[in-house]
């Protein structure tokens, strides 16, 4: 239980395991855990961290970023649904470009577009000095989590100059940039 859901068991949830003697039972425990809601809010809580998830916008004031909960429910979701990590990694990198949306069963609505919202969330200033620099670093920021979350790799180091030790240059990185400005 402290794996899969983060949570100790219930006295009563030990009492049924220790009296059970089959050999299934250790089986029937973890196919009771997964589809909680726990095991999505646990396992999801890392992919949170990766992306830099946070419901503030950080800095001065902190000012609370509007809907930031809507992307932490869908993250929640996915691991409770079992989404692949292909399908989850194009959700969130033009989750609102895909032809055939994953849909919430329930109401229908686009659940693939909420993916997007990982772009949205990144650090702010409330009242930037420098707007151009602003945008830069924030831009800047989107790249770094990109590249640590999806590629594995160290990209905003190419801001300054071509990266020393992966094949990423200056050039390209602009070329990201752009894309997202």
């Amino acid at each position: 239980t402290y794996d899969l859901t983060g949570l100790p068991p219930t006295p009563d949830e030990i009492r049924d395991f220790v009296e059970d003697r089959s050999p299934a039972a250790f089986d029937k425990v973890v196919a009771r855990l997964l589809p909680s809601p726990a095991y999505g809010e646990r396992w999801g809580r890392h992919w949170l961290d990766l992306v830099r998830f946070a419901e503030t916008s950080g800095h001065e004031f902190d000012f609370e970023i509007p809907h930031a909960h809507a992307y932490r429910d869908y993250v929640i979701r996915a691991f409770n649904d079992d989404v692949p990590y292909d399908s989850l990694v194009q959700e969130h990198i033009a989750g609102d470009l895909l032809p055939a949306p994953r849909r919430q069963p329930a109401s229908r609505l686009n659940e693939s577009i909420l993916g997007t919202g990982f772009w949205f969330l990144g650090e702010s200033k409330h009242s930037p000095v420098d707007l151009r620099g602003d945008g830069a670093d924030r831009r800047d920021n989107m790249i770094d989590v990109f590249g640590k979350a999806f590629l594995g790799l160290t990209i905003s180091c190419a801001r300054c100059h071509d990266h020393k030790f992966d094949p990423i240059t200056t050039r390209e990185y602009y070329s990201l940039v752009s894309y997202l400005q």
